[in-house]
C-alpha cells in the first residue's frame, strides 16, 4: 500500500499552480488605417443642387421601346483640389427605374408625371458608358489647374415604350472620393 503524506501532497499542488501560473501565451495585434487626400471643392453650381434641364420631347418619339429624346450635356466640376491629389472618383447613387435598373426613375408625383419614361446618364464622350444606380467614374486632377471635370450627359428614355406626356424629375446623388 501507497501512503501519501499530506504536506507532500500540498508542497506538490503549490508548485503545479506556480508553474502554470508562470506559462506565456503569445498573441498578434493587427492594425489598419488609410492615408486619404485632403477634398476638393465642389463647384458652386453643383453645391447649390445642379439642375440639368432635359428639355421637352414629343411624345410621339417615345412611343417604341428603347426610344430617346437628345442628349443634354452638363459638368460637375471641382476646383482647388489640394497638392498630391491625383484623381477623383464619383459615385451616383439615385432610384433605379423599375423596368430598366440602368436607368434614373422618374419620381414627379403620379399626378402629374410622364409615364413609362426615366432619366438615362452616361459618360460624355462615350455615350455607351451608361451610368446608373451604384456606377463609378474616374478622372485625373489637372495638377496645374488644379480642377478635375466629370464630363455627362442625360436624357428622357423610355425603356418599354408607350409613354404618355406629363413631367419628369429624377435625383441623382453624387458623392466624391479623392486619391
Amino acid at each position: 500500500m501507497i501512503k501519501i503524506n499530506p504536506v507532500s501532497l500540498l508542497a506538490a499542488s503549490a508548485l503545479t499552480l506556480l508553474l502554470c501560473t508562470g506559462a506565456q501565451a503569445d498573441a498578434t495585434l493587427n492594425f489598419s488605417g488609410k492615408l486619404v487626400a485632403p477634398a476638393c471643392t465642389v463647384g458652386s453650381t453643383l453645391a447649390a443642387g445642379q439642375n440639368v434641364d432635359l428639355g421637352s420631347t414629343g411624345r410621339v418619339q417615345l412611343q417604341h421601346a428603347n426610344q430617346a429624346g437628345e442628349w443634354q450635356e452638363f459638368d460637375l466640376v471641382l476646383t482647388n483640389c489640394p497638392t498630391g491629389t491625383t484623381k477623383s472618383t464619383v459615385t451616383f447613387t439615385g432610384t433605379p427605374d423599375g423596368v430598366n435598373d440602368t436607368l434614373f426613375a422618374n419620381a414627379e408625383p403620379t399626378d402629374t408625371a410622364a409615364t413609362h419614361v426615366a432619366v438615362q446618364m452616361a459618360e460624355r464622350g462615350n455615350l455607351s458608358n451608361v451610368l446608373s444606380n451604384g456606377s463609378t467614374l474616374e478622372k485625373n486632377v489637372d495638377s496645374t489647374a488644379k480642377t478635375v471635370t466629370f464630363p455627362l450627359a442625360a436624357r428622357l428614355y423610355t425603356p418599354d415604350g408607350g409613354a404618355r406626356a406629363g413631367k419628369v424629375k429624377a435625383t441623382v446623388l453624387v458623392n466624391f472620393t479623392y486619391q
